[in-house]
């Protein structure tokens, strides 16, 4: 990493710092296409977490790259786009891909191949470190393994669950006898109350992130 631990990695809430229409020199996707395994992409009716039918499972390459949708031209995992993520992050090495999906949530994408991935070093750390100063910043970050996440928290992790579009997730912090803790909690689409209005979604949607970049 070029940081201690890939703290300044995380954005600080300025659009700048999460806008991955940039491609840090010397960067490329070459023969890595693990995005289109763990990603979905609405125009192709693509699911999370299985190969797109257009691309050759493992090899790289777009069978209609000339053609291929709009989510896809305008997409660069954060690898591509953070000068700070060091080299361990590449998609291909590291079995994850990471979206700084908006200033505020943090998307870890997880192979379904390497479900374990996201628990080894030196990832595991630096998530946890991540966490630590996302919970000061008002950032979450979550790891995704399919349709599951998993909500990373400086002293544990919480297992949410099961996900669907519009479920949101709020991070609480907790002064308890035994100093400070955190608890994260899923409030499903169908359950939304005025008190959890503004609150971060689950996986935003395109239209949020097309959004944020135009922003």
């Amino acid at each position: 990493m070029n940081s201690v631990n890939g703290v300044d990695a995380l954005p600080s809430g300025n659009q700048h710092d999460f806008d991955s229409s940039r491609v840090v020199p010397g960067r490329n996707c070459d023969s890595c296409s693990l995005c289109c395994k763990l990603l979905s992409v609405s125009e192709l009716e693509k699911p999370v977490g299985t190969w797109c039918s257009h691309c050759p499972s493992g090899r790289g390459g777009c069978a209609i790259y000339s053609r291929r949708p709009q989510t896809c031209r305008t997409f660069n995992c954060s690898w591509l786009s953070t000068p700070k993520l060091g080299p361990e992050w590449r998609p291909r090495i590291s079995k994850m891909v990471i979206i700084q999906e908006t200033p505020g949530h943090v998307a870890v994408y997880v192979d379904t191949g390497n479900p374990t991935a996201w628990q080894r070093e030196p990832y595991y750390g630096q998530l946890k470190t991540w966490a630590g100063v996302g919970v000061e910043r008002g950032i979450q970050v979550v790891v995704y393994i399919k349709n599951r996440a998993i909500c990373i928290l400086p002293n544990k992790e919480v297992d949410l669950g099961t996900y669907n579009a519009g479920d949101a997730l709020i991070v609480r912090t907790i002064n308890t006898s035994r100093g400070r803790d955190f608890e994260a909690l899923l409030v499903r689409a169908d359950d939304r109350t005025e008190e959890h209005q503004g609150r971060t979604r689950l996986r935003p949607q395109p239209d949020d992130i097309a959004a944020a970049r135009a922003a």
